[in-house]
């Protein structure tokens, strides 16, 4: 059984890429150093008011990134499922939201038969159709559905820095943990296959 899976993170802007994405992806690549080359990450952008032109340019940088499509193609990508250099994708994966629009997070995950996993700083929707979020405070939790509340787990601020967290190594490490496990996810109460 093949052990290869995909993490799509989806984000927008460069305040995301920087404070979110960065240590997200640096956490995911700490925590499965044994199976680097069994898992393949993709960034997709999505269009952002606050975009500075730089965001690929920067989407590459970003070391243990395997692939990147600007938010020019996103549309597109959206709405037929074709990325601009028409990328393969895994059978097993996870759509990992980290900027943009948390609505795109079930559409593409539904389309590419992967589980999702959105991260929730100041509010979640789409509760019925993500299948795990990571918040930043338990007053999120606690202004949505009590049939929805399982699917949440309260990890903190992922701009806090790392030291300062709760967690050993970080809110980013929690997120990591939630986001990585045989290409599905993990939530608090453990393993959850797709």
């Amino acid at each position: 059984m093949s052990t290869a899976a995909d993490i799509l993170i989806l984000s927008n802007g460069p305040g995301e890429l920087t404070t979110w994405v960065r240590p997200v992806l640096e956490a995911i690549r700490s925590q499965n150093s044994d199976r680097h080359k069994d898992l393949r990450i993709s960034l997709i952008l999505s269009p952002c008011p606050h975009a500075t032109g730089k965001e690929v340019e920067i989407g590459r940088s970003l070391l243990g990134i395997n692939r990147v499509q600007g938010s020019q193609h996103f549309w597109k990508f959206l709405l037929l499922g074709k990325t601009a250099q028409n990328w393969d994708w895994r059978e097993k994966g996870l759509v990992l939201f980290l900027g943009g629009d948390q609505a795109f997070t079930p559409i593409i995950a539904r389309r590419l038969g992967y589980q999702s996993i959105v991260y929730g700083e100041w509010d979640i929707r789409w509760w019925r159709w993500v299948d795990q979020f990571a918040v930043m405070k338990p007053e999120i939790i606690s202004r949505i559905p009590d049939l929805y509340a399982s699917k949440c787990t309260v990890i903190g601020d992922l701009m806090a820095d790392v030291t300062s967290s709760p967690h050993p190594g970080g809110n980013q490490a929690l997120l990591a943990a939630t986001a990585t496990s045989d290409g599905t996810y993990c939530s608090a109460s453990g393993l959850e296959n797709g």
